[in-house]
């Protein structure tokens, strides 16, 4: 190999392993000053993105504290604003207001738009709770705004924003979208804070989500003091023994030729030592 190409290669290398700089990512807007937009928004700035907190009083004393709090890289303006000037719209509200506070956000096409929102629940018969049945707040808002690119995240406890690594290793945030290169943005907001994005593919999967939750909240329900996250672990891909297609009967998904790779701090383990480790 010549010093020329030599050159070029390391050169390339280069370019693939330096870092994003903040000129490159996405503008978020985070629609809301409450507590979860106020732990939310300073760990996005401390990845290294821009932050325009969008208030309906922007001038208000504890918004600008919470702008200075977040630092440098953060601003407030009127939710119109912040959302006409932003890539990314995080809605930071209470789910009660999730509807009024969208539709009142002006020109949402082509915008990736987060929710974050949990379903609506009621006390079933047994008393535990229960989800109360219809399309989660993220297909509302796809359905309410069919140019926007809507994206729910999953997230952990909030203190997981100042601490990624609070019990030893990061918890999955699971994410849904019907667009996959909004889903990709987010994962790449998501794994700049810490944490480790999993694809759980189209926006109708924000469904199971509300019903993980739900579910999770049994052992607060049984007086236990306990509190848990998700996390996946690697397991052996059926993929590499079989036809899954076949065995599950499942198609070829639309969006596959556009399906974007998350981006994860392990490599994936090869079918060839799957394979060795199961003796195959």
């Amino acid at each position: 190999m010549t010093k020329t190409v030599l050159l070029f290669v390391f050169v390339g290398l280069a370019g693939l392993l330096a870092p994003v700089s903040a000129q490159d990512k996405p503008v978020v807007a985070m629609i809301g000053t409450g507590t979860l937009a106020g732990t939310f928004g300073p760990a996005i700035t401390r990845a290294g993105y821009r932050v325009v907190y969008g208030s309906r009083e922007p001038a208000r004393e504890s918004v600008r504290a919470l702008v200075a709090r977040t630092g440098s890289k953060a601003a407030a303006a009127s939710q119109r604003e912040a959302t006409a000037g932003a890539q990314i719209v995080v809605l930071a509200v209470p789910r009660t207001v999730l509807d009024d506070v969208t539709d009142n956000l002006g020109e949402l096409d082509g915008k990736i738009v987060v929710d974050v929102s949990g379903g609506l629940k009621r006390v079933a018969t047994d008393g535990y709770l229960e989800l109360v049945p219809g399309p989660t707040g993220s297909e509302r808002i796809q359905s309410r705004h069919p140019t926007a690119r809507v994206v729910r995240v999953n997230l952990p406890l909030m203190t997981f924003f100042v601490d990624p690594l609070l019990v030893g290793t990061p918890p999955t945030v699971l994410i849904a979208g019907n667009d996959p290169r909004a889903r990709e943005a987010v994962a790449q907001l998501i794994f700049d804070l810490g944490l480790n994005p999993w694809d759980a593919g189209p926006l109708r999967f924000s469904q199971v989500f509300d019903a993980m939750n739900t579910m999770g909240l049994v052992p607060a329900q049984q007086g236990r003091v306990e509190g848990y996250e998700l996390r996946l672990m690697p397991s052996a891909p059926l993929s590499c023994f079989t036809d899954v297609s076949e065995l599950f009967g499942f198609g070829r998904p639309k969006e596959l030729d556009d399906v974007r790779p998350f981006p994860r701090r392990e490599q994936p383990i090869p079918c060839e030592e799957w394979r060795r480790r199961l003796g195959w």
